[in-house]
């Protein structure tokens, strides 16, 4: 399960992948044609990146002749990993393209909406890129037993040298994860009391449902 997340987590973490989820979020459905052209993409460009969205499950494609025509809804349950990420993924970027004030046709605020979504793009971003290493995600799973955990002792279970096990555990705590201490000059990890923003503590509830141990957060 473990690498199931990390290849969800890496096709959202990649900025032109969510400007094309963006655009997608905010119509019925669109053409690589579409995509490409209001995008100011190579087309083969954005096929490629919805045939890797599509392959963990984050678009749906369906052909009608020689045309394919993508939709931003994931083609499994809400009980899945791709269907919950679906979900969350969706709704920050939704929430990101509201806000426009003056009248626009329907192409127009499509392109709008990608505009005025950059900020929810790095929030989805800092989010998920927690989750695109199978360490990191290790290192959490180790957090959420609850007690702090001293550099040395990660850097003996998982096998990697202390040096890492420091690069990881700074990503972590930057993007709200992990509370860092100094401890008789070691490194103390914990489980942050207070995530970063609602969106980071939903993403962890996700995958901490699939390694099979969820934490519950407010």
């Amino acid at each position: 399960m473990d690498d199931l997340i990390v290849r969800v987590l890496r096709a959202v973490a990649c900025r032109t992948r969510l400007r094309i989820l963006s655009y997608l979020a905010g119509v019925e459905e669109a053409t690589p044609s579409q995509l490409a052209k209001d995008l100011y993409l190579r087309r083969d460009l954005v096929s490629a990146h919805l045939a890797r969205l599509d392959s963990v499950g984050l678009v749906v494609r369906r052909r009608s002749g020689p045309r394919c025509y993508c939709a931003a809804r994931s083609p499994y349950g809400t009980a899945t990993l791709s269907g919950q990420v679906a979900g969350w993924l969706y709704d920050a970027l939704r929430t990101g393209s509201k806000g426009q004030s003056r009248p626009m046709t329907s192409h127009q605020g499509s392109v709008a909406a990608h505009d005025a979504s950059a900020k929810s793009h790095g929030l989805v971003f800092d989010a998920a890129t927690a989750f695109t290493s199978l360490r990191r995600i290790q290192i959490l799973r180790r957090a959420a037993r609850g007690e702090p955990v001293d550099s040395p002792t990660l850097s003996s279970e998982l096998r990697m040298s202390e040096t890492a096990v420091s690069r990881h555990l700074s990503k972590l705590a930057r993007r709200g994860y992990l509370e860092l201490a100094r401890q008789r000059r070691r490194l103390v990890c914990k489980l942050s009391a207070t995530p970063k923003t609602r969106l980071h503590a939903k993403l962890f509830d996700i995958v901490a449902a699939h390694w099979g141990r969820a934490i519950l957060r407010s």
